[in-house]
């Protein structure tokens, strides 16, 4: 994206201020993509499953969207 869109936007102060307006490109996806097909032998399915299990379910290793201590 070459240009930014600027919008002007009041401030709770009620002064005038230029906010960044969209920065995504509009379109659609050319069609659905199926993970599932790059899955094609019975080791790289169950390597995902190991991959995926350990992520979610491990209590010794920590993926980048769990917390080290529960809250």
């Amino acid at each position: 994206m070459s240009e930014y869109i600027y919008d002007e936007k009041e401030r709770f102060d009620g002064e005038k201020v230029k906010v960044l307006g969209p920065t995504y490109e509009e379109g659609k996806p050319d069609g659905s993509y199926d993970w599932k097909a790059r899955l094609d032998t019975r080791e790289l399915t169950v390597n995902y499953l190991r991959s995926a299990l350990r992520y979610w379910y491990s209590k010794d290793w920590f993926g980048s969207e769990r917390r080290k201590k529960d809250a």
